[in-house]
């Protein structure tokens, strides 16, 4: 009865304590909320990824959380932690803000002061009445016999904290670990940080039925995104200390790349939030091509201003045609449709 599907935004428009907020967003299409459902009846979105390994997702009652909720359509936003954190206690007091729109980006609601930190035993805010059927039929915001419904979060940027280390990691004999890279380079890095950190590396080294594990070494010199730069990069995420981009977009890119490869959604995350502010008409092809098909933040601002801009783009970048048609066809294929959109609301 419901089709959930996500996005994300970054946002900065909104301080709080002088800082500014990053929006992160889910959104869900819900089989018309006056028709059929009953009460408590509820829909999930897919969980969604935010900085460092926390998820949030939404949940949404269609006629109501409770029995006096009917007729009103209830919606939630739930929290939980990384998986290394899971069983433990936890508190996420990094979400400032939250807000429900509907078509066209109407705003349904907003929340900017919360009843309460986020923690363990309180991993859910709930809007009650959040909008009438009434209302909703009022305002014709059923589509195709679909409602559509956006959550938004705001968070304090660049504010998570890696989960504590085991109060006994130090206590073990230290091991290094060598990373072999494409450039002919290697790297070294204390196994315990390695190991604690990236449970993609873990499963390696944690196991004598893998070379890894009985070597130390970890041999990524056939990967071309590996070079010194770029895993200098990710290994100085696992000692906590925050990604910059600067001015090196194609370094931002492949750190992007290995933190996919190696599960590091958290990693991921960090690099598309310092993406997304630079993506311009200049290089917004190249970040697409790099990340299309990904569902993160910086693929959703590429797409944005590429349908905002097709053919200027096209014309633009005539020369990189024929690469883009032989090197990227998902890129290809987007482009083209985004063409046939255009054309066919101009009425061509």
């Amino acid at each position: 009865m419901a089709e959930p599907s996500e996005s994300e935004s970054a946002e900065p428009k909104c301080l709080v304590h002088g800082s500014t907020l990053v929006w992160h967003s889910a959104e869900v299409f819900v089989d018309n909320p006056g028709v059929g459902w009953a009460n408590t009846e509820r829909v999930l979105s897919s969980w969604k990824a935010l900085p460092h390994g926390w998820q949030f997702q939404l949940q949404v009652f269609p006629n109501g959380r409770r029995p006096d909720n009917q007729g009103f359509v209830s919606a939630g936003i739930r929290v939980r932690p990384p998986a290394m954190m899971r069983g433990k206690d936890w508190t996420f007091p990094e979400l400032q803000q939250m807000r429900w729109l509907t078509n066209d980006d109407v705003r349904l609601a907003k929340l900017e002061a919360l009843p309460g930190v986020l923690s363990k035993s309180r991993h859910c805010l709930l809007t009650p009445w959040l909008v009438s059927h009434a209302r909703i039929l009022q305002q014709k915001w059923v589509t195709g016999g679909k409602f559509r419904l956006v959550g938004e979060v705001a968070l304090l940027p660049n504010s998570f904290s890696f989960p504590d280390l085991p109060p006994d990691l130090f206590s073990k004999e230290p091991e290094f670990v060598t990373f072999l890279l494409a450039d002919g380079s290697k790297l070294h890095l204390d196994k315990r940080l390695v190991v604690e950190r990236s449970t993609h590396f873990a499963n390696m080294l944690s196991s004598e039925t893998w070379v890894e594990g009985r070597t130390n070494v970890i041999d990524l010199r056939s990967n071309e995104q590996a070079d010194g730069t770029s895993m200098q990069a990710v290994l100085c995420h696992f000692m906590s200390q925050p990604f910059r981009a600067a001015r090196d977009f194609e370094v931002a890119l492949s750190v992007r790349k290995l933190a996919d490869q190696f599960c590091l959604d958290d990693l991921v995350q960090e690099v598309e939030a310092e993406l997304v502010p630079r993506v311009c008409k200049d290089n917004v092809l190249q970040f697409l091509s790099k990340v299309i098909g990904s569902g993160g933040v910086l693929e959703a601002r590429c797409l944005e201003m590429v349908k905002a801009h097709a053919s200027e783009l096209l014309e633009k970048n005539r020369s990189m045609l024929d690469e883009i048609v032989d090197d990227n066809p998902a890129l290809t294929k987007f482009l083209l449709r985004t063409l046939l959109n255009a054309a066919r609301a101009a009425g061509v």
